[in-house]
């Protein structure tokens, strides 16, 4: 223990800094600080919630939850895989790769996200053709497949 953290201990306290003050090593109930106190340590931790759940913005660690994590962070990521790779189903911004959503994924060949099944790009992210079974928009008189 630091000689600073010592310097009127007794009793139950695991240090006294004689201050009031609950970012430092010592807290205001003389235990000293560590993650998961429920007190930000400045300069040591980027958070400290308190708790044990990783899927919250604090992680276990101390450390503030981010995209690439490995850990799914409830209401801000849909998955979160650890990696920058698209094609996995787990696009690099922690949202899934979905068919529809405007972003054109490796195994894709068009995602226009509009919604219309009628122009170049069909709802199922492949390129409208001839014969596919879906009549483009004054393109195609008909397109029985």
């Amino acid at each position: 223990m630091r000689d600073d953290l010592a310097e009127d201990v007794e009793g139950f306290e695991h240090c006294d800094d004689g201050n009031e003050v609950e970012t430092d090593d010592c807290l205001t109930n003389c235990q000293i600080a560590r993650c998961g106190d429920g007190q930000i340590h400045q300069g040591v931790e980027a958070c400290d919630d308190g708790n044990e759940i990783e899927q919250d913005g604090c992680l276990n660690d101390c450390a503030e939850a981010r995209c690439g994590d490995g850990l799914v962070w409830l209401g801000n990521e849909a998955c979160d895989d650890e990696n920058i790779l698209a094609g996995d189903g787990c696009a690099p911004d922690c949202t899934l790769e979905i068919c529809g959503d405007g972003r054109l994924d490796p195994q894709e060949e068009c995602d226009d996200g509009d919604g219309v099944n009628t122009d170049d790009c069909l709802n199922n992210c492949r390129v409208a053709v001839c014969g596919d079974g879906v009549q483009r928009e004054d393109l195609e008189p008909g397109d029985d497949g």
